[in-house]
C-alpha cells in the first residue's frame, strides 16, 4: 500500500478508537454490559439470548397435554388434527421446490407458489375429513365452505404465512383460527375464538396453541419422538 493509503487507514482506525470510546458510545454499552454480567442467558457475541431451558429426563407428548388441559373432548380432537396437518406441511416443504403454481388462483392478485397451493389444499382436505368442522375458509380465497351440516367448528387458515420469503429458506408459517359453530366465521371475532394456533416452520416446527389455562409450545420430531412434545409450558 502506498504511504498516503496507510496514513489514511491509520487515521481510519484512530478515529474509530477514539469514537468507541467517546462518551455516547460508552453510555449506549453500559447497559448491555450490565445485562451480559447479570443474565447468563445473554449470547456470548452480545447480540443475541440464549436459551435457559434446561434439558429434561422426558417431555409430556400433546396427547398428554391435550388430555389435561383442555376439557373440550370435541375441540381437543379438532387440535390434534390441526396439529396433524401442521406435521404433513412440515414434511412437503422439506421436499417441494419452490416454484411458481402453475395456475394462479388467488383472487387478491397474489403470486402463489406451489407450496402455497400444496399447503392449502392440504388443509381443505384435512376439514372434509374431520365431521366435526362445520365450515372452512381460507386467506387464499374470499369464500367459507360448508364441510359437514352437523359439525361444531369454523376454522379459518392462513396455509403459509410468508411464503413470499419461502424461496429465501427463511421461516414461514401456518396461523389457524377455531370458532364454535354458533359463532361462524362471518362477522365473528378474535374473543370468539374457541382456541387458535400458530405453526412456524424454521429449522424445527413449532406450534403454539391456546388450551384452556394458557398458552403452550409444542415441537415436531424432537429428541427422536415421532410427534409432538411439548417443549414450553405456558
Amino acid at each position: 500500500a502506498s504511504p498516503r493509503l496507510a496514513e489514511m487507514l491509520l487515521a481510519t482506525l484512530q478515529c474509530a478508537g477514539l469514537l468507541l470510546g467517546s462518551p455516547a458510545i460508552v453510555a449506549r454499552r453500559a447497559p448491555v454490559a450490565a445485562l451480559s454480567a447479570t443474565d447468563s442467558a445473554f449470547g456470548a457475541s452480545h447480540t443475541s439470548f440464549y436459551t435457559d431451558a434446561v434439558k429434561k429426563d422426558s417431555y409430556a407428548t400433546l396427547e398428554d397435554v391435550l388430555s389435561e388441559k383442555m376439557a373440550d373432548e370435541d375441540l381437543r380432537a379438532v387440535i390434534k388434527t390441526m396439529f396433524d396437518a401442521c406435521g404433513t406441511i412440515t414434511e412437503a416443504l422439506r421436499t417441494e421446490l419452490v416454484t411458481v403454481a402453475e395456475n394462479q388462483a388467488s383472487v387478491f392478485g397474489d403470486v402463489q407458489l406451489g407450496v402455497d397451493v400444496l399447503a392449502d389444499n392440504l388443509m381443505w382436505e384435512v376439514c372434509k375429513t374431520d365431521p366435526l368442522i362445520k365450515n372452512g375458509a381460507s386467506e387464499e380465497e374470499p369464500e367459507v365452505r360448508e364441510m359437514h351440516d352437523d359439525g361444531k367448528f369454523c376454522i379459518c387458515w392462513d396455509p403459509l404465512d410468508g411464503s413470499s420469503i419461502v424461496d429465501n429458506n427463511w421461516a414461514v408459517g401456518t396461523i389457524i383460527g377455531v370458532w364454535g359453530a354458533k359463532t361462524g366465521i362471518i362477522g365473528a371475532t378474535g374473543r370468539d375464538q374457541v382456541t387458535s394456533l400458530v405453526a412456524l416452520y424454521g429449522p424445527r416446527t413449532t406450534t403454539f396453541v391456546a388450551l384452556d389455562d394458557g398458552v403452550y409450545e409444542f415441537t415436531y420430531k424432537a429428541n427422536g419422538y415421532n410427534g409432538w412434545v411439548c417443549s414450553r409450558e405456558q
